[in-house]
């Protein structure tokens, strides 16, 4: 039996082929069709019968280009979680304390307890204000921004004040960044990492990979360190694809910011405090009904949405942005349920 405390809670599974399932964290704009007709066109090319190009060289080359650095200041992982976990490897070498959010991400917490990490919480109070107090910081900070929960943004120029002591290492986790219209800093610090993931923007998250972008020197140590073969061939050859067809998802990216403009809006007409959101749904608390009550309510009418345990969030409730009629059905479903508690 395992003797660690953290665990990462995935939320509600739902077995049901007709539940309309809100409680994901993938853009749901996406859709299926573009994945299976490029899987389809680029087995061949992907040529799974051979071991993967471990060095992932021209899509390392295409991500640079993608965000105006150098190739050798790519890394890229079996999903953005796998790229924190052998950054973390790296930089313990120097720090023992992790410093984060209020509320965010769990795997950092997972992360830290297998790898040897204090934690502490960075000063601010990130999730009333949306802001973070930088002033004096000294150490290793991860910041989900957006965050993964909240879909609230930390601004850009407070996460360079982290860094301004070059003593500091900050990691922007920065995986729903595409929806935030958030950009590299440029030039980007040496006691900086950017990761993103081709899970939510580019919808392939069962491909599993992610990539951090970081000084040259930092990145040819985790290189040094990874497994050796650490992204299969046909997810190299499917997120060269992804990149190809960048115009197309920008343009699914904004319908999916005026989606959830009327999800914010239809949730409170209905009396819902709404947090602000850069990222793929939105974290929100009704004044006299638990999470838990609308969470089971929504379920027995086959709508699933997300709900979290810790203290600060456990009234709330997380929907991820849909195509209009689906957000249309929720909202007139979720009032039927208001009414019914």
């Amino acid at each position: 039996m395992s003797d660690f405390k953290s665990t990462y809670d995935p939320g509600v599974q739902v077995s049901m082929a007709d539940v309309l399932c809100l409680h994901r964290n993938e853009n749901l704009l996406v859709g299926r069709d573009w994945a299976v007709d490029a899987a389809r066109d680029l087995v061949e090319q992907a040529a799974i019968s051979s071991y993967p190009d471990a060095a992932c060289l021209p899509l390392r080359t295409a991500i640079a280009e993608l965000h105006g650095v150098g190739a050798e200041q790519v890394f890229l992982g079996n999903g953005a979680d796998e790229v924190l976990s052998n950054l973390f490897g790296v930089l313990h070498e120097t720090y023992d304390c992790m410093h984060v959010l209020d509320v965010r991400f769990k795997v950092y917490d997972l992360l830290a307890e297998r790898l040897g990490f204090r934690q502490e919480v960075l000063a601010g109070d990130a999730f009333e204000t949306g802001h973070l107090d930088s002033s004096g910081f000294q150490g290793l900070a991860v910041v989900d921004s957006p965050n993964a929960i909240t879909g609230r943004s930390v601004p850009t120029d407070e996460l360079m004040q982290l860094a301004s002591d070059t003593r500091s290492f900050v990691i922007w986790d920065n995986v729903y960044g595409e929806y935030g219209h958030d950009s590299i800093p440029t030039p980007l610090p040496a006691n900086m990492a950017f990761v993103r993931s081709f899970s939510k923007f580019y919808g392939l998250a069962g491909l599993r990979l992610g990539y951090c972008i970081a000084g040259e020197k930092l990145i040819s140590r985790m290189l040094a360190q990874k497994d050796v073969f650490n992204v299969n061939a046909m997810a190299q050859v499917m997120a060269m694809e992804a990149l190809r067809r960048q115009d197309s998802f920008e343009a699914l990216r904004d319908k999916l910011v005026d989606n959830r403009d009327q999800l914010v809006h239809g949730l409170e007409q209905q009396g819902f405090c709404v947090l602000p959101s850069s990222s793929v749904g939105v974290l929100a608390t009704h004044p006299d009904h638990s999470g838990a009550s609308i969470q089971a309510a929504l379920l027995e009418r086959k709508i699933a949405v997300r709900r979290f345990d810790d203290e600060r969030i456990r009234d709330h409730i997380r929907v991820t942005v849909a195509p209009m009629e689906q957000i249309e059905h929720f909202l007139a479903t979720l009032s039927d349920c208001l009414k019914a508690l």
